[in-house]
């Protein structure tokens, strides 16, 4: 997954240094721009000890559908608000507790962003780069069976505080037809959250779990 998203970096960075002189631009001031596509979230993720003073969580891909919407503000400036179907994550133990399935996870990651679209002369590639604020809200956490079976009880829950962290963002439209574009993205998010696993009522452990993924988007984008 990071060396898709490296190669991904790379053609658009590429593009950026050959694009041509055409004089008109796709997006200008008061249009708004409706994006869709499949949306992979890859975790770049650490965690502080669960148990013992050598294992961890980890957590692990998604993918699911992402949208957004861009309203330009200028000819060069937008604002963004990202959004997503529910992504499901898988959570396991490492270190000595590797093999051990902790639980699931669900979560929402809303994302506001101003974005920048420089002057390329180009309406056919249009890239931008974008930074904002990402807001994480976990939901239906569940522990596994095999982390019942480990702890020696069936009331066992996972609860994750929900995160508000930074999020850059670098993207591009390729102009297909009128008003309809080809978009690809890729976002690096800072979340950060505190698992407390609670057993029989009582929390046994809390868990500082850094998730920081790396997120890819390929859809198609509307302009009107």
């Amino acid at each position: 997954m990071i060396k898709s998203l490296k190669n991904l970096t790379a053609v658009t960075v590429g593009a950026l240094a050959l694009l041509g002189a055409i004089e008109t631009q796709a997006h200008e001031e008061g249009d708004f721009i409706l994006r869709v596509g499949a949306a992979h979230v890859s975790p770049n993720d650490d965690s502080s000890n669960v148990l013992g003073t050598d294992d961890g969580v980890t957590v692990d891909s998604s993918t699911g559908l992402g949208f957004s919407g861009t309203w330009m503000l200028t000819d060069r400036w937008g604002f963004e608000v990202l959004a997503a179907l529910p992504f499901e994550h898988d959570v396991e133990g490492t270190g000595s507790l590797s093999g051990l399935p902790i639980g699931t996870v669900k979560h929402l990651p809303p994302t506001v962003s101003f974005q920048y679209y420089p002057d390329v002369d180009g309406d056919v590639f249009n890239p931008y780069f974008g930074l904002g604020v990402n807001y994480t809200l976990f939901l239906d956490e569940e522990a596994s069976p095999e982390l019942k079976t480990a702890l020696g009880s069936d009331d066992v829950e996972l609860a994750l505080d929900n995160s508000v962290g930074l999020a850059a963002q670098l993207g591009a439209d390729w102009k297909v037809g009128d008003n309809w574009f080809i978009n690809a993205g890729v976002w690096y998010v800072d979340i950060d959250t505190e698992a407390d696993v609670i057993v029989n009522g009582a929390t046994a452990t809390t868990v500082d779990v850094q998730i920081d993924p790396w997120v890819a988007m390929l859809g198609f984008a509307w302009s009107f």
